[in-house]
């Protein structure tokens, strides 16, 4: 349905609705053109001068709504949830559709009055209590095209009183709203994700991989249980390790958003599955782990209480990735970075591992971010990287160990394998 003729500019807009009840708010349940809301949906620092409204209703803005406006603009498949709208001034009006007649008997069940038109004037004032982001991202791309200006968006119309009560009432919708929002858990961005090329590459990995096929947990976080005999890794562990290995610049946030054509898809694919076959060729545990069945407990042997191997912990693992990928960073050859890795003890019960990331008292890894920093720092050094190029020097990193270790500077020796 189009709101208005494209050329001449109507004040008036009739939106077919349902109307609604929940708790004690009454509600409208309708779409609007992007055109509409870019021309007549606010934020509510347009709206109140004073920072009353904006102090109760209203998140900063960020550079979240450029990110949308770039979605809009370059994702055909895009879609947005319903915007929810406050409504005050004006004369909005409701007009009730009659399907009592013959040819509708059998819609008895539909309540009487929900089924309808809500005609707005234009003299109302519109405000997003949720979808802030979403308005001004809108009103960003329909100013640069005029492509998705037709596009509609579903919108849920609420009355809003411009008094004390009514920025009581509309506050508490505001903050009900953000409370309760559950926001999308990393494991599914990587279930679900079709423009996420890391999450699409992740899947892949999972169903052809020899390394991960049957062998990876679904586990809601990053870590694995030691009690895991099967599985190489966490699913949330390899999405985290593939993401640092593929990130391009620092616009890769960015470039995430928006699905790459199918030939780009194969290429990081083809890339991730060319460093995992290194990391099997020159690691002999994912060697084995990679030639077992589904359901062996070959990961047992590498995942103990006692520590076991770097690589079987999730911790351990993105270490590697991220010393590996400041090899490549340095300019130096994939193959030539994971054979330099390959010359570090990898057993967690011994040096240079214990204190930094297994607490042999208590048998158990050490996982502080300041100790993976750390162990990230150690690990290039030991493997003949400068430390210059990751803003650090050997004494600093002496420093950084004896503070985490709890000893005296003197006994801090950093060797070197390669």
């Amino acid at each position: 349905m189009k709101s208005h003729d494209k050329n001449e500019k109507s004040d008036k807009i009739a939106l077919p609705a349902l109307r609604l009840r929940m708790g004690d708010w009454m509600y409208y349940v309708t779409f609007m053109s992007m055109r509409d809301i870019a021309e007549r949906i606010s934020v509510a620092e347009e709206i109140h001068v004073s920072k009353s409204l904006n102090e109760l209703i209203q998140r900063q803005l960020t550079n979240r709504s450029k990110q949308i406006k770039d979605y809009l603009l370059s994702q055909p498949q895009r879609f947005f949830n319903a915007l929810v709208i406050g409504v005050y001034g004006g004369s909005p009006d409701w007009y009730e559709l009659d399907i009592s007649n013959e040819k509708h008997r059998d819609l008895e069940q539909i309540p009487e009055g929900v089924l309808g038109v809500l005609v707005l004037d234009g003299s109302e004032k519109l405000f997003a209590i949720d979808g802030q982001h979403r308005v001004v991202g809108i009103r960003e791309a329909v100013k640069e095209s005029r492509k998705i200006e037709d596009d509609e968006v579903s919108a849920i119309f609420v009355a809003h009183r411009n008094d004390y009560e009514g920025l009581e009432r509309t506050r508490r919708l505001f903050t009900t709203l953000n409370r309760y929002a559950k926001p999308v858990s990393k494991q599914e961005i990587i279930a679900l994700d079709e423009d996420d090329v890391v999450a699409i590459v992740t899947r892949h990995l999972v169903e052809k991989h020899p390394l991960f096929r049957d062998k990876v947990s679904l586990a809601k976080g990053k870590n694995i249980p030691i009690n895991d005999k099967s599985n190489f890794t966490t699913i949330i562990a390899l999405y985290d390790a593939l993401d640092i290995f593929l990130k391009k610049d620092r616009s890769w946030a960015n470039f995430k958003k928006s699905r790459p054509d199918d030939g780009k898809i194969k290429d990081f694919y083809d890339k991730s599955s060319s460093f995992w076959d290194l990391m099997i060729k020159y690691f002999e545990p994912l060697k084995e782990m990679g030639n077992s069945k589904s359901g062996s407990d070959v990961a047992s042997k590498y995942r103990r209480k006692d520590g076991g191997h770097l690589l079987f912990r999730p911790v351990g693992l993105l270490i590697v990735v991220r010393v590996i990928r400041h090899f490549i960073d340095s300019g130096l050859s994939l193959d030539d970075s994971v054979q330099r890795i390959a010359k570090i003890p990898m057993d967690l019960g011994g040096n240079p591992w214990v204190g930094l990331l297994w607490d042999a008292t208590n048998q158990r890894m050490i996982t502080a971010s300041e100790n993976q920093k750390v162990g990230v720092k150690l690990l290039f050094y030991a493997t003949g990287g400068d430390l210059s190029r990751i803003g650090t020097n050997p004494e600093k990193l002496k420093k950084e160990l004896a503070g985490i270790q709890n000893v005296e500077l003197s006994k801090i020796n950093l060797q070197k394998y390669v």
